[in-house]
């Protein structure tokens, strides 16, 4: 049997930054394209990613990891980038007016 000189602690901390990518990730989409169907992915890819955080960033601090510090300011950054901005929680199309003439009848 091969022997492994894996860290859990390093493995929590590669945990860690992936679901940090993913919180950006999902952030960006979900304020970017807010119109779309990848807007309501991105909100549901936006809660998992904060879940993962909080979760993998406990594990590395009881490894006394800083990256326990990290995935917390990730998940502060992430919720103020979340709730500053547009107005309504989901985004409404603008109504277009249309303008149309009415035939002239001959009478």
């Amino acid at each position: 049997m091969v022997s492994s000189d894996l860290r859990i602690d390093g493995v929590l901390e590669v945990v860690v930054m992936l679901f940090q990518v993913l919180g950006v990730a999902t952030l960006c989409l979900t304020r970017l394209v807010p119109e779309t169907r990848w807007a309501d992915r991105g909100r549901i890819g936006f809660v998992f990613a904060l879940v993962g955080l909080g979760v993998f960033g406990a594990l590395c601090g009881r490894f006394d990891s800083e990256f326990a510090l990290f995935a917390g300011g990730t998940m502060t950054f992430l919720l103020i980038g979340m709730i500053i901005g547009g107005g309504p929680g989901h985004a409404t199309a603008p109504r277009v007016l249309r303008i149309v003439a009415e035939p002239k009848s001959i009478a």
